[in-house]
């Protein structure tokens, strides 16, 4: 019987070995240094907020400037603590200087530069009701 075939140590070893480096690889693919910090905030309306964070995600990217509307009756640690995947940004973008002014409630923002996303008709859920806030958005490239 020793023809046999047979699971050796060696094998069983190796098999764990790969699984191993297998997981390490996957979670430092996966693995996104993002910060946020909020470089701006202005009052829309009564209801409403325009945050405006900064983010790095590390020394080799370029820094983007994300556009958030967000509830103006909580604070802004419930803000900061909505970013981890509950607030979508209305825009993003390379322009740092991006807004313009608030005005009428309504936003006007020029951008100098890259324009990553934009969703046209921005706005936030509120005791069941949606309220939206209009915004004029002119770019260009350089």
């Amino acid at each position: 019987m020793r023809s046999a075939p047979v699971f050796r140590k060696r094998y069983v070893l190796l098999a764990i070995l790969f699984l191993i480096v297998s997981f390490v690889t996957y979670r430092i693919t996966h693995f996104t240094p993002v910060g946020q910090s909020v470089i701006n905030k202005v009052k829309v309306t009564n209801l409403i907020n325009l945050y405006v964070t900064e983010v790095n995600a590390g020394a080799t990217t370029a820094f983007s400037y994300r556009f958030y509307l967000f509830d103006a009756s909580k604070s802004d640690a419930a803000f900061i603590e909505s970013l981890n995947g509950k607030s979508h940004p209305f825009l993003i973008t390379s322009d740092r200087d991006a807004l313009k002014k608030v005005e009428n409630q309504a936003i006007y923002i020029s951008v100098k530069g890259e324009v990553y996303s934009f969703y046209s008709s921005p706005g936030i859920m509120k005791e069941g009701f949606i309220y939206s806030v209009p915004v004029y958005l002119t770019a260009t490239p350089f």
